[in-house]
């Protein structure tokens, strides 16, 4: 649309700001400030409303602008937000988050509310109301870990995920009237926790690193290949791929029709608002640099909120809700009838090509045969036979050699493939497999392997012709892919269906193992195959016959594509159901595929992983190892910052008393700094292995809480906090084996 806004207000501050760390928060209860994370760990604080009197280490007041006061920290900074926490106190809080540490600082009075250790690195922060506590909880979180703390600093929530927590979002998903939490981790998971029971989960293809709300029960995101989308409730209303990234997103009405519009900020500068309901472009603007964060606030201190754009090398941009609609100025309807007339010479033009296709059919198929054709239609016309049809095979190979899954593409005639495009969300790493063939074929076989377990839809184009020709007619198409697409059944099986009797009679390349998990539910063998044939991609299906009215099990025994292990589900007719594979991760997959798929609510098991037992073990041992570590670093951290000050003393001393001893305590500090730098440096290198084993013990425990549905599942999670406060190991395995101490 030909729409254009103009900034109510636009300065530089002149200082580079750094993505995804903007907030905007009142510190005093009345005035808006525009708090950003600039260079050398300094947090730089804006308003042009009041004018910080009060200078001390941390807050420092800028030589150039009196508007601006900056806060200097001595870590650095990989999360801020501000936001109420007090119940009674209209004052703002400004949380800052570091790789080892929880800073909750209160800017008014200068001074800390509290700060706790967080070991496994802060990457995300948000305050707001959750699961019924009293006043606002500020919720944290890190690698595999979520934490909640109340204005206290008490930690009141502890769950744990697979992958690093880098957004967050409180929002009324379910209309009750209480705020769910939802998590966007690297891993490409979103998921939506009600107090500590997950509701949802969603894959996308990458890291989440945008959750905003638009509404209740709507939220929208954004992934780091370029995605935005947005989700009501546990439905996906739509989502689209930009070549860009987007690095910020609000909502705002900026266009004055009482309604909030999406405002997408993107890493080349440009500005999009968008129709919340199909993402459609109402217009963009541009910036000079790309946007690092997008707030709305009273600004001006007027009573109305502002759209306040900050860009990564300072620049301020404000705009305010026009009073009059934007879109009732815009001629909508000459734009929707250009657009209506783009489309029908679009469909005209198809339409001749469907006309000369038929034409030639007629004419020249009758008294031509097929291998002829090419001879008698001219090179530019893009002609095949009418009955041509594109046939699509998935299937899997499992040689010692290949062990793929074939996608077989081909034609029903003498017709070749020039070129097929396969596009699947999160099977490839850029989302596009190109195949151009060298030579003409009617059939192409592509191996695929998946990385992940995830149901998906595959996409496939493919450019059908003659080897002269110079235009090609276009087939698409749409298969999905099983979500256990690469474990398969190792023999040769064709045909019709294949009895559960059949199935149990074929012989395992390898036994099943010591690594399992055992639960019991109550459901027939007839629906077992049901859910076995939607969810693997087996040779043939498995039906449950008349023959099978005596059997009493079902022995799956499947070969994974990936390592090349066995993995073995059993189903007994009494309900015992044990699957086999030493992935406990697997495992879980399996676990909550199945328990969906029959809606039961809530089950427990029994789990017997000794590797993973014996991975446990290690990693406490170095865990314990590495904090001990950290200790003794740290004490030798003070005591040297303790003599470079006694050196300096000395120094200073030495200057008027005895000046050739000056020298000789300068170089002693020096050597005392140098010291302080290699154990700063080993510090950080013990840190960063503190938690890589913090975010493996995390995801070991959020599998093995996966192996449970319902309450067995949450309640795991509180026992394992207790088990971890006192490092109990024998309590954490014995969680893991029985769901309970």
């Amino acid at each position: 649309m030909d729409i254009s806004t103009k900034p109510v207000f636009s300065f530089s501050l002149n200082y580079k700001v750094f993505e995804k760390l903007v907030t905007c928060g009142k510190y005093d209860g009345i005035h808006s400030c525009l708090t950003m994370v600039t260079t050398a760990d300094k947090i730089l604080i804006h308003t042009p409303h009041k004018r910080y009197g009060l200078q001390n280490s941390k807050l420092s007041i800028s030589e150039i602008k009196n508007d601006i006061a900056l806060l200097n920290m001595n870590f650095p900074i990989r999360a801020i937000v501000a936001g109420r926490l007090k119940k009674d106190d209209e004052r703002d809080v400004l949380v800052i988050g570091s790789p080892s540490h929880v800073l909750a600082y209160h800017v008014d009075e200068n001074c800390n509310m509290f700060q706790r250790d967080f070991h496994e690195g802060v990457r995300s922060a948000v305050i707001g109301g959750y699961a019924n506590q009293p006043g606002n909880t500020l919720i944290v979180g890190g690698n595999a870990v979520v934490r909640g703390y109340n204005q206290e600093g008490t930690e009141v929530l502890w769950l744990i995920t697979s992958g690093s927590v880098v957004s967050l979002l409180l929002i009324d998903i379910d209309k009750d009237g209480q705020n769910e939490l939802i998590t966007g981790t690297d891993d490409g998971c979103i998921r939506i926790y009600k107090k500590e029971a997950l509701l949802h989960e969603f894959t996308e293809g990458n890291e989440i690193q945008n959750l905003v709300a638009l509404r209740t029960g709507q939220f929208m995101y954004s992934v780091k290949n370029g995605t935005i989308g947005v989700f009501e409730e546990n439905v996906r209303m739509w989502r689209i791929k930009s070549k860009a990234r987007a690095t910020a997103m609000a909502t705002y009405d900026i266009l004055g029709c009482e309604a909030k519009q999406m405002i997408v900020g993107w890493k080349s500068g440009k500005i999009d608002v968008r129709d919340p309901r199909t993402g459609d472009v109402w217009f963009r603007m541009k910036m000079n640099d790309f946007v690092c964060g997008i707030a709305c606030n009273d600004y001006r201190g007027i009573g109305l909120l502002d759209l306040v754009v900050v860009t990564a090398d300072g620049e301020i941009r404000g705009y305010t809700t026009p009073s009059v609609n934007m879109l009732t100025l815009h001629n909508v309807a000459d734009e929707e009838m250009n657009a209506l007339l783009t489309q029908k010479q679009k469909l005209l033009l198809e339409l001749k090509h469907y006309e000369n296709n038929i034409k030639y059919n007629k004419e020249i198929l009758s008294n031509t045969s097929e291998s002829n054709l090419v001879q008698s239609v001219p090179d530019n016309v893009g002609i095949i036979p009418s009955n041509t049809r594109l046939q699509i095979g998935i299937s899997t190979s499992y040689d010692s050699n290949d062990m793929n899954i074939d996608i077989t593409v081909s034609t029903n005639n003498s017709t070749t493939i020039r070129a097929v495009l396969i596009f699947a969300d999160q099977l490839f790493k850029e989302e596009t497999l190109i195949a151009h063939l060298t030579k003409d074929v009617s059939r192409i076989l592509i191996p695929l392997k998946t990385l992940k377990d995830n149901a998906q839809d595959i996409h496939i184009k493919a450019f059908v012709g003659y080897p002269s020709s110079v235009q090609f007619h276009v087939f698409e198409l749409t298969r999905q892919l099983p979500k256990f697409a690469m474990y398969t059944i190792p023999h040769n099986l064709t045909g019709s269906p294949k009895s559960v009797s059949y199935i149990n009679t074929l012989p395992t390349k390898d036994g099943p193992g010591g690594c399992y998990v055992e639960f019991r539910i109550s459901e027939r063998l007839k629906r077992i195959c049901i859910w076995v044939n939607q969810n693997f991609l087996l040779p043939s299906d498995i039906e449950y016959m008349t023959s099978d009215a005596d059997a009493t099990e079902l022995k799956l025994n499947l070969i994974s594509l990936r390592t090349a292990k066995c993995v073995c589900l059993h189903f007994s007719y009494d309900g015992k159901t044990r699957f086999y594979t030493e992935d406990i991760g697997l495992a879980g997959d399996l676990v909550q595929s199945l328990v969906q798929f029959l809606n039961i609510d809530n089950m427990n098991s029994q789990a017997c992983f000794p590797v993973v037992s014996e991975e446990v073990k290690e990693l406490f041992q170095k865990l314990q190892g590495l904090q001990e570590t950290e200790k003794q670093i740290s004490s030798e951290i003070v005591e040297h910052i303790n003599q470079i000050k006694s050196h300096l003393i000395r120094a200073e001393d030495a200057r008027y008393y005895n000046g050739e001893d000056v020298i000789k305590y300068h170089n002693e500090m020096m050597a005392t700094n140098e010291d302080l730098v290699k154990s700063y440096k080993i510090r950080l290198v013990n840190t960063s292995e503190i938690q890589l084993a913090l975010k493996r013990i995390h995801g070991i425990l959020y599998n093995a809480s996966r192996l449970r549905a319902g309450t067995f599942a949450s309640s795991m999670i509180g026992r394992f906090k207790e088990a971890l406060k006192t490092n109990n190991i024998d309590a954490v395995l014995k969680i893991i084996e029985m769901g309970e101490m």
